[in-house]
């Protein structure tokens, strides 16, 4: 039982009431309730993470507030639909289930389905989509092998036709690896010898996004027990470096302040993150507009630091790599990521069948004003085949209205394709 969880209140009376506050989870459970009017229930009643921690914290903060007005709007928006609301609520109670940053995908599609829901004049919007494989038989799903249906979060109904996006939230891959790393053996230290220590790394931003997950995110054990050598010696430094090149150089302090050196670039950053969306190829399909949705939120993405329009050179550079420079490699998507399971596919197949990217910046921990709520930058492809690539023309028409403010970048590569 947390030490604020118990509570006594004094009445007018002078009687002395004993209290028991709710858990974050039985929280979100009753805001499901108040919201929605569906009970939903989840088993561990003592779970918590930073997003469902502050909706149960008085006074109410900003995230809390902008929180619960997400939930009311998409309660409005999709009151005639049960099955979305049904779906909406199951992702709420997702975010109550989840570990660590694990409610980050719930959260992300809760933040996307908002975003374009804002624009409901212009299109309507279906949550979720189910499709056939089987009328889908040139898509990278199919060439993969998948079977059945190809789940689909969004679908925009433009006048024009569909454009299906799945969303996914634009989580830092070696920021969760080593950060549970490093809650292991802080715990360890405090163990071990009564002291806490702080555990940082420095230059992070230009690690490959590949050679992370080929070469951390099985070398776990490896790296918690070069750290605790490190602790047990009583040493301010441990360095970690892989067979394949990839090298980390921690620093520790046994003090409660911690100073690391953070050299940002946003292209050195775009390059290290080059590959990251041939993870999200079998979201593609064949013959309607594929986009994908990248929802950011600094709780479980501390990396990006929206500084000096970082964020959009990031963003743009990132989406130029994903257009212009995959389109040119022939090498096996396989060698890239772990989503492929044949060697028919490569890697200039995924931005071939990739409409657009569409990045979304949360700003809910600090935005007072709903206008100012998301910061949106949308890239669409030049080199799409499967149909005439989408242009700036033919889509910004639909989000003209008074939250067009929201989206802060706006390009089809049209004079900058090579």
């Amino acid at each position: 039982m947390r030490p604020d969880s118990c509570v006594w209140l004094l009445f007018s009376s002078n009687i002395l009431c004993y209290y028991k506050k709710m858990t974050d989870v039985e929280n979100l459970e009753k805001v499901i309730r108040d919201v929605f009017g569906i009970e939903k229930s989840i088993r561990n009643k003592n779970n918590t993470n930073k997003c469902i921690a502050p909706l149960n914290r008085y006074p109410v903060n900003m995230f809390a507030f902008n929180f619960m007005n997400r939930l009311s709007r998409l309660n409005e928006k999709f009151k005639d639909s049960p099955q979305a609301i049904s779906t909406i609520c199951e992702r709420v109670k997702n975010l109550g289930e989840a570990a660590d940053s694990g409610w980050a995908g719930p959260y992300s599609e809760l933040v996307a389905l908002d975003f374009y829901t804002q624009f409901s004049e212009f299109f309507s919007v279906s949550y979720i989509n189910l499709l056939n494989v089987c009328e889908h038989k040139k898509s990278i799903p199919a060439l993969n092998g998948q079977k059945e249906v190809i789940d689909i979060d969004l679908c925009l109904h433009l006048k024009s036709g569909r454009i299906y996006t799945d969303v996914k939230s634009f989580n830092c891959v070696h920021q969760q690896i080593l950060e549970r790393i490093f809650e292991s053996v802080e715990q360890f230290a405090e163990k071990e010898f009564g002291k806490s220590i702080l555990i940082g790394t420095e230059n992070l931003s230009s690690l490959d996004y590949v050679e992370v997950k080929r070469s951390l995110a099985g070398k776990t054990h490896e790296v918690e027990k070069i750290l605790k050598d490190a602790v047990r010696g009583h040493k301010n430094y441990a360095s970690y470096s892989s067979g394949s090149g990839l090298a980390l150089n921690f620093k520790i302090t046994w003090s409660s302040e911690l100073s690391v050196v953070k050299d940002y670039s946003p292209f050195a950053m775009a390059q290290a993150y080059r590959y990251k969306m041939l993870d999200y190829g079998n979201k593609l399909v064949d013959s309607e507009y594929s986009v994908i949705t990248m929802v950011k939120n600094p709780w479980f993405n501390a990396e990006t630091v929206d500084f000096g329009n970082f964020n959009n050179i990031f963003y743009r550079s990132l989406s130029r790599r994903t257009f212009m420079e995959l389109s040119k490699i022939d090498s096996k998507a396989a060698d890239y990521s772990g989503a492929y399971r044949t060697d028919r596919i490569k890697v200039s197949d995924i931005p071939g069948n990739l409409a657009g990217i569409v990045f979304i910046d949360d700003n809910s921990i600090r935005s007072k004003f709903y206008k100012s709520l998301y910061s949106a930058y949308i890239y669409l492809n030049p080199n799409y085949a499967n149909k005439a690539p989408l242009t700036i023309r033919s889509f910004e028409k639909y989000f003209r209205n008074g939250f067009e403010v929201q989206i802060k970048d706006f390009d089809d590569f049209k004079w900058d394709n090579y």
